[in-house]
């Protein structure tokens, strides 16, 4: 059984080379990271091994090895390892090559000289264990992925049967964008602050100008010297009239009646003059070609009606306007089912 492997592969973890006597050192050489631009991938550093036979002359690190692993004397190590040597020119003689667990594998060539084939992983080195590699695509091959994935949309989507459900665009990657914190207002109807205020000024009126029982002609006379067009003014429209007078139930009524039939109907919604906007984002800080490639394909193959916004500095693709941002949500929550719109979100949007 040969044991050399196992000594060669321990020594390797704190030398740099390792001579076998009589027959040839293994010598490890670092090489950096790198780029595979075949695959697109990052590769690691490693540790490999290279084979020299002229490297003979004993350097006795191998035999305190054995000398340490068996307990056995300094001429004993050196004759064991004599025979190992031997059985693995055998092996060579015999099979033609000889594999080296987690090393190599050593061949005969047609010549007589040994050739070394190390592993491709690299020998185990404990100060880059743990690294592996990582795929990034380059631009190039991104673009030619999403030009591959619509071709293939469209050549199933006109494959498909009328009782089949065609493919939905696949969405590129892009960065995500951060959470902006949008500065929120809250917003209090007119009508209901003039209403509050009315109901305070008719209370305190009510308190100042409240006759006692008995008074004299003289109060009478200064309460009627009390200016009420004040109360008047701040009272709602609905219930004064164009001559700053109090309207009758029945006029008030004719009123709201007439305020209802001016209302928009439902299939005609109001026109949003505000310069602001709640939209939904499917994708952003891309490209302006990119963002464009991505609208055609929605409006082909999903018919969803997208824009691109061109903003400085951040390009992106949104859809709908909605005047307020509950409405984007409400929209967005029902848009949830189809895969264009998993990933998007509400934003603010301004001119």
């Amino acid at each position: 059984m040969i044991e050399l492997e196992r000594h060669i592969e321990i020594l390797l973890l704190s030398n740099d080379c390792v001579i076998v006597p009589d027959f040839g050192g293994f010598m490890a050489h670092h090489i950096d990271a790198r780029y595979d631009m075949t695959d697109g991938t990052f590769l690691p550093p490693i540790r490999t091994i290279g084979f020299n036979p002229q490297l003979k002359m004993n350097d006795s690190l191998l035999a305190q090895s054995y000398i340490e692993a068996y307990d056995i004397s300094y001429p004993e190590a050196l004759r064991r390892i004599e025979d190992e040597v031997n059985e693995l020119r055998q092996h060579l003689a015999n099979d033609g090559m000889y594999e080296m667990n987690d090393i190599g594998t050593l061949r005969l060539n047609e010549n007589g000289n040994y050739e070394f084939e190390p592993c491709e992983a690299g020998i185990l080195t404990p100060d880059l264990y743990g690294l592996s590699s990582l795929e990034i695509k380059t631009l190039a091959q991104e673009n030619e992925e999403l030009e591959r994935q619509a071709v293939l949309v469209d050549i199933n989507t006109a494959k498909a049967t009328p009782e089949e459900k065609p493919e939905t665009v696949q969405r590129p990657v892009f960065y995500d964008e951060d959470d902006e914190d949008e500065d929120r207002t809250i917003s209090i109807k007119v009508s209901l602050l003039q209403n509050i205020a009315a109901a305070c000024i008719a209370i305190i009126a009510f308190f100042a100008i409240a006759t006692p029982l008995g008074t004299n002609n003289r109060s009478s006379h200064m309460m009627s010297k009390i200016d009420t067009g004040l109360l008047y003014r701040i009272m709602p429209k609905d219930v004064v009239s164009a001559k700053g007078e109090l309207k009758t139930i029945q006029e008030v009524a004719a009123s709201k009646e007439q305020k209802t039939a001016q209302k928009p109907t439902a299939n005609k919604l109001p026109e949003i003059k505000s310069a602001a906007y709640y939209t939904i984002v499917l994708a952003s800080k891309v490209s302006k070609s990119n963002a464009d490639g991505f609208v055609d394909r929605l409006r082909k193959n999903s018919n969803i009606q997208a824009v691109v916004l061109d903003k400085p500095h951040n390009t992106k693709v949104i859809y709908g306007h909605y005047a307020s941002e509950s409405e984007a949500y409400s929209a967005l929550n029902k848009l949830n089912s189809q895969d264009v719109f998993k990933d998007s979100w509400v934003t603010k949007v301004e001119d």
